[in-house]
Parts: C-alpha cells; sequence; structure tokens
C-alpha cells in the first residue's frame, strides 16, 4: 500500500503572509512609541490631526507613484461608509493617543487587544457569525488578563483602561462598517480616503479647541516616521499578507504587537513592565489567540 506524502504544515505561499503579517504588527507598534514621544510636546487633540495628515501624504504619494493622477475607482459610491470610517477611526484614535499620553505604551498596547473582543462579540450580535465555546474561553481569559494588570494599579492605569475600552468600541465599529458597505475600493485608497477623513475632523476640533500647534524639528521626525509604519505600511503589509493568509490566522499574528511594544521600548527607553503587568498581557493576548482560532 502506497502512503500520501505528509502534507506540509505550512505551505510557502502560507509562509510568505505570515512573514508579511509578522512584518504588520511590528510596524503598527511603532505607532505606540513615537507618538508617546511626539506628545512630549505636543497635546493629544494637536497631534491627532498632524499624524493623520502625515499618514495622507505617504497613501496620496504612494497612490500616485502607482496609479499616477486618475480618480480611484468606486471612490465617490462609498462616500457614506469612508465618512463613518473616518468619524468612528478619527474617535477611536483620539482616545488611544490619550490613553497613551497617560501612562505607558505597552500596557496600552495590551488593553488595545480588547478591541478583539468587541470584534467577536459584534459580529455574533450585527453579522450573525456564530461563536463556539473556545472563543467564550477566550473572552474570559483576556478580561482575566486585563483585571491581572489593573489589580491594584492605581488610577492612571484603570483611567488608561476604561478609556481604550471605548476607543477599542468605537474601532471595532468601524470594522463592522467596512465589512458590510466597503467592497469596492482598493485598500490603498480606503486606508487612504480614511486617513484624509481623520485629519479633517480631528483638525476641526483642534482648531475649534485652539489647539492647533506647529511641532518642533525632532517631534516633526517622530510623527513622519511613525506614521509611515503606522497608519500606512502596516495596512499595507497586512493587506498583503491576506492574499496568502486567512483572517483568522492574520489577526492571530497581528495580536503579537504588545510585544514588539515592549521590546521597542527597552530598546530606545530602557523602560520594563512590571512581572504582573507582562504576565496579564501574555494572557490577553492567549485570550485572543483562543478567541480568534475556532474561525479558522
Amino acid at each position: 500500500m502506497i502512503s500520501k506524502p505528509a502534507r506540509p504544515a505550512i505551505t510557502p505561499s502560507q509562509l510568505k503572509g505570515a512573514l508579511l503579517t509578522l512584518a504588520s504588527a511590528a510596524s503598527i507598534s511603532v505607532t505606540f512609541i513615537a507618538s508617546k514621544q511626539a506628545m512630549q510636546e505636543l497635546s493629544p487633540l494637536t497631534f491627532t490631526p498632524i499624524w493623520f495628515v502625515a499618514a495622507s501624504l505617504w497613501g496620496v504619494g504612494f497612490y500616485l507613484l502607482r496609479h499616477g493622477p486618475t480618480w480611484p475607482t468606486g471612490l465617490r459610491r462609498s462616500f457614506r461608509p469612508i465618512l463613518w470610517l473616518g468619524f468612528l477611526n478619527g474617535t477611536a484614535n483620539l482616545l488611544l493617543f490619550t490613553a497613551i499620553n497617560l501612562g505607558d505604551p505597552t500596557l496600552a498596547a495590551f488593553f488595545s487587544r480588547s478591541e478583539t473582543i468587541y470584534s467577536v462579540l459584534l459580529g455574533a450580535w450585527l453579522l450573525g457569525e456564530r461563536m463556539v465555546r473556545q472563543q467564550w474561553l477566550g473572552v474570559v481569559i483576556a478580561i482575566a488578563g486585563a483585571g491581572i494588570i489593573t489589580y491594584r494599579a492605581g488610577r492612571v492605569v484603570w483611567l488608561m483602561l476604561v478609556i481604550l475600552l471605548i476607543s477599542n468600541f468605537f474601532l471595532s465599529l468601524s470594522t463592522v462598517v467596512a465589512k458590510r458597505n466597503v467592497i469596492m475600493v482598493r485598500p490603498l485608497v480606503l486606508s487612504t480616503a480614511r486617513t484624509l477623513v481623520m485629519s479633517v475632523m480631528a483638525g476641526l476640533v483642534a482648531l475649534t479647541a485652539g489647539q492647533l500647534a506647529w511641532p518642533s524639528s525632532t517631534t516633526w521626525l517622530w510623527i513622519i516616521g511613525g506614521a509611515f509604519f503606522g497608519p500606512f505600511l502596516s495596512y499595507v503589509l497586512f493587506y498583503k499578507g491576506l492574499l496568502y493568509l486567512d483572517l483568522a490566522k492574520g489577526a492571530v499574528i497581528r495580536a503579537m504587537q504588545p510585544l514588539f511594544v515592549a521590546v521597542y521600548s527597552l530598546i530606545l527607553f530602557g523602560a520594563l513592565v512590571t512581572l504582573q503587568q507582562f504576565v496579564g498581557g501574555l494572557m490577553m493576548i492567549v485570550g485572543v489567540v483562543f478567541m480568534l482560532w475556532e474561525r479558522q
């Protein structure tokens, strides 16, 4: 009897997708470090519109290099969903930067994994996606991890958690809007249109509050470099990775971003999280993996 050759654990295309997605997680993690440094000088309200203007310029420049001065197809038909994406993402990011400005960016990255809890629950509620026992277990583990981080942690850490829970609720709603409505726009165009809306919205809020300001040269470097890696390059890499990898596996890999933030903080600033915070953060990541693994 001739036995069939063993099926490889991972195909070359899946490996390529995994590496692209891992690079995406490493890139998006720069957001937490660069924004923390820029907000040493700027308030979150001043920083947010400048950050997304920089990201929009990277997106527009990349689009012009690839397609020239042509109007993107499908953009006009997606005008209303893009406005919603800009509003929801703008609100979520303003809250995110407020939390990062308050305390340790590594803790902010761990707490940001609550986005997955919302996404799974909203998917079950609004999109009719079925949740199995393993996903509920993941929810419990992730919440327990957040509880370990915040146990006797002080007012600032609790405040960061509350702010990021609200932030990630808006971010998860934006994911539902994108999944329901935006299917005819290129990822690069969608991402750039989203950041343009966010720039205008955040700019109007900052102007009304009298908090528009021009950053120093050093802060500009953090903003321009961080905006390239965070809201621009990370999404390009992630979308390319999804060409070879399914969404659930990609989301599991992207959940590793708090570990990158911890490494960056250690290398650049010598900052270490406590053992309690690290264990709680790892539990949040394990919970995310449990919640997404069944969806494969």
